[in-house]
């Protein structure tokens, strides 16, 4: 079904510029005729149906042909982020049982490391450089495939990880159905158009710049923009703020339609002086999704650029889900969001029964996009999580008279504090309104004997302290909501599509020094109280 979309395209279209990279301007022929010689090449490997290829790649057209090619011979792909650790891409590697390993750049060396280890032993393509006992990319694109394969809608191509610890991790398949449909729901539901040029800033290995620009961009027979990711000299990402320059060219210069971003990038945007060169009005449609967009990002975004940010509400395990397409004016903080087309929403209690209209309950996904195998590797929680058809998303939320989903929270942002629920976006909320406050992070932190608490990260003007943090949160939210730790950062912690890595975020060493430090202060000053009067030279000496 993915090749079909791509030959559909070529055939409309031949000449149309499938993808724009640097300067790199690739037409549709010419991807179509790149992706059946790699195809040709894999398979001269010995990938075939069912089998694995990882990609290990930053945002580059090599990326988009090496998908394509393995999905167009029915194998399945394994997206992976090059700037894991080499324990990172080994587990992955490991787990997914790839036979052959596409990379470069900064994950060539790892993986090249584990290629040779790993039994039975990884066939490696190297992009862009040789590297001994490598394939050449290029040199691996030889003749055509012959494409008598013709895939099914059932066919498994592409592995997803879900966000969790090494040893929680848990593995879904997207059929070809799937994918197709993630591309189908989306387009039809904002109504875009092959003369949507798309601009890729989320990273390819991650679902999102998959789903909402890769197979956009192929279904429609649209112009795919890559906004390169150059590296640093010590092998880390460059940061956003550094390519807003070339992003305001590329929006320019290319006409770019639709934007997908993160909260990150749109908050890195308003940043920007205002004197800086950056003009919106091409953009026709601004989407954010993978994390929580503040509604004071909304307002800022809208007052200064013209333009409203929509939010995608998604899930690894179902895809895109639902989008707000309110009107610019409304206010966001009750802004309800319309399930994508083809998609089912139900609202059930605890039980599993279905509640009524304004009532709040769990979210239960029905789509197209839902992995029929659930969980790969992970049977008891695909009994618990895939039921009855649906995804149990964890999240709470309600359904008004017209369909509409209202987010009440989120599952990853509850926390139990003295026995209430403390949502923690709300409390990022608050603090991202504290003047001075650039960044801010919440979570919750368990300390023995003290139960858990709330942790404020935050990045601040300088200046701004910690008690006057503090002070602004408890004129704005209960006790119990109170950060009462707040660390100022130089910066928070960020995954590649921009989102906190609130597991770095935990450290409370500073925190319990502190109240050492006050504990003792306490014990000198009563000290000095009960001795007062008594021997005055002791007590000078304390």
């Amino acid at each position: 079904m993915i090749t079909a979309m791509l030959r559909l395209a070529e055939r409309t279209d031949p000449a149309k510029l499938a993808i724009v990279c640097g300067a790199e301007r690739i037409r549709y022929d010419e991807l179509a005729a790149r992706v059946r010689r790699l195809a040709g090449g894999l398979r001269s490997l010995g990938v075939n149906p069912g089998d694995c290829v990882a990609i290990a790649l930053p945002n580059c057209p090599e990326f988009v042909i090496a998908f394509l090619a393995t999905v167009s011979l029915r194998a399945i792909c394994l997206p992976l982020n090059p700037g894991y650790t080499r324990g990172e891409l080994q587990r992955f590697i490991a787990d997914g049982q790839a036979s052959v390993v596409i990379t470069g750049g900064a994950g060539l060396e790892a993986c090249r490391l584990i290629a040779s280890e790993l039994s039975p032993r990884i066939l490696l393509v190297a992009v862009g450089t040789d590297a001994p006992g490598a394939i050449g990319f290029e040199t691996l694109q030889g003749a055509d495939s012959d494409e008598n394969e013709t895939a099914s809608a059932s066919d498994r191509a592409l592995y997803l990880y879900t966000s969790g610890s090494t040893d929680t991790y848990k593995r879904i398949c997207c059929t070809q159905e799937n994918l197709w449909y993630e591309a189908k729901n989306f387009i039809e539901t904002v109504q875009l158009t092959r003369d949507d040029t798309i601009l890729c800033t989320i990273p390819l290995f991650h679902s999102y710049g998959i789903g909402n620009c890769l197979l956009d961009a192929i279904y429609l027979g649209a112009t795919l923009v890559i906004l390169e990711q150059p590296m640093e000299e010590n092998g880390g990402d460059v940061p956003f703020l550094n390519q807003c320059g070339r992003l305001a060219d590329l929006v320019a210069r290319e006409g770019i339609r639709f934007f997908p971003g993160v909260p990150y990038q749109f908050s890195v945007l308003l940043g920007l002086p205002d004197h800086f060169p950056i003009d919106f009005s091409p953009v026709r449609l601004c989407v954010s999704s993978s994390d929580f967009l503040p509604k004071r990002t909304y307002e800022r975004f809208l007052a200064r650029f013209g333009l409203p940010i929509r939010s995608l509400y998604g899930s690894t395990e179902a895809g895109s889900i639902a989008i707000d397409l309110e009107p610019a004016e409304r206010d966001r903080s009750a802004s309800p969001a319309t399930p994508l087309r083809n998609v089912g929403l139900q609202i059930r209690n605890a039980e599993g029964a279905t509640l009524g209209v304004d009532t709040q309950g769990e979210i239960w996904v029905n789509s197209p996009t839902l992995p029929p195998s659930g969980y790969d590797n992970r049977p008891d929680q695909t009994r618990e999580v895939f039921r009855d058809g649906y995804y149990r998303t964890g999240d709470i939320g309600l359904l008004d008279t017209q369909g509409r989903l209202a987010i009440v929270g989120r599952k990853q942002s509850f926390v139990d504090i003295a026995g209430y629920k403390v949502d923690l976006a709300e409390v990022e909320e608050v603090l991202l309104e504290c003047p001075g406050i650039r960044e801010a992070a919440a979570l919750g932190v368990t300390i023995p004997s003290m139960g858990t608490l709330i942790k404020a990260a935050v990045v601040a003007d300088a200046g701004l302290a910690e008690d006057q943090i503090r002070r602004f949160c408890r004129e704005r939210l209960a006790f119990v909501k109170v950060p009462r730790i707040v660390e100022l950062r130089a910066q928070l912690p960020r995954a590649s599509t921009g989102k906190v890595l609130r597991s770095e975020l935990g450290d409370v060493t500073s925190y319990l020094s502190s109240i050492a430090d006050s504990k003792m202060l306490m014990l000198v000053k009563q000290l000095r109280t009960a001795l007062a009067g008594r021997r005055p030279k002791l007590i000078r000496s304390i």
